[in-house]
């Protein structure tokens, strides 16, 4: 079970597709992600207001940008579509089930890449729940409502079991 918030729901989800390989460096243990919980993740690049506080958005010098090598990737889509995660799972994506939480006031990074991922998951027939919280901006206590942490519950559980 992985979860990470933020760009840790980026990393979380994408450590969840490469669960064991040639260079695991334990290649006794078992990697396997048994699921996946993305709290108001910054999981795209592909939008132009992906990020709408980064006044550099894209640019070289943008956190996306740095992650990549200090590259302008308004100048590189094909380095845009292998940061972001919607972009690189298809059919036959090994991905464990996915829990999406986002708010629909985030400030920090627009809920729209949660949509996309989400819809990529579902087009490619990968287990997906999505939960928006109306009114939360980009973390707070709205995560931890009782309502919130019942389908987190829920849904650690299900993949637990």
């Amino acid at each position: 079970m992985l979860a990470g918030n933020s760009s840790g729901g980026h990393t979380a989800i994408y450590a969840s597709f490469f669960p064991e390989g040639e260079d695991n460096l334990y290649p006794d243990v078992n990697a396997k992600v048994s699921g996946v919980v993305d709290f108001y993740g910054s999981v795209s690049v592909m939008r132009e207001d992906s990020n709408p506080t980064t006044i550099n958005h894209l640019q070289a010098d943008s956190p996306e940008g740095m992650e990549m090598g200090h590259v302008d990737l308004r100048e590189n889509s094909d380095l845009r579509r292998k940061l972001s995660v919607e972009c690189n799972i298809s059919k036959d994506t090994d991905i464990p089930p996915v829990l999406i939480i986002h708010g629909t006031k985030d400030r920090t990074v627009n809920t729209i890449g949660s949509t996309d991922l989400y819809l990529k998951l579902k087009e490619c027939g990968k287990e997906a729940s999505y939960i928006l919280i109306k009114g939360a901006d980009h973390g707070g206590g709205e995560f931890t409502s009782p309502a919130v942490l019942k389908e987190l519950d829920a849904f650690i559980k299900h993949v637990l079991a």
